[in-house]
């Protein structure tokens, strides 16, 4: 029964610690300056990839304040992929170089 208690405790612990974490890094993946970085990186990502035959323009112009700004697909296709490359690109480096430890 008390080891019930504490396995549940525990857990709802862990939920909610874990839900915080993955509201905070949504939050900064998709805060300005973070989706700016995301942005650049996936436009250079296609570039490369492509050869330079699709290239993505930059969407560094400043929005007015108070008007929503209306990202096009290309915007959000570079978005993801610069998330996607980062995180393989990290998951690469530690598979890599955890041959060595």
């Amino acid at each position: 029964m008390i080891d019930d208690i504490a396995a549940d405790a525990a857990g709802f612990l862990v939920r909610q610690v874990g839900g915080f974490a993955v509201d905070l890094t949504v939050d900064q993946i998709f805060s300005r300056h973070s989706a700016r970085f995301f942005h650049g990186v996936g436009r250079r990502v296609i570039a490369v990839v492509t050869l330079g035959g699709k290239r993505i323009p930059s969407s560094l112009q400043s929005v007015p304040k108070g008007v929503s700004a209306r990202p096009r697909r290309s915007d959000w296709l570079a978005l993801w992929t610069g998330i996607l490359f980062w995180i393989a690109l990290f998951l690469a480096a530690g598979l890599g170089l955890s041959y060595f430890l």
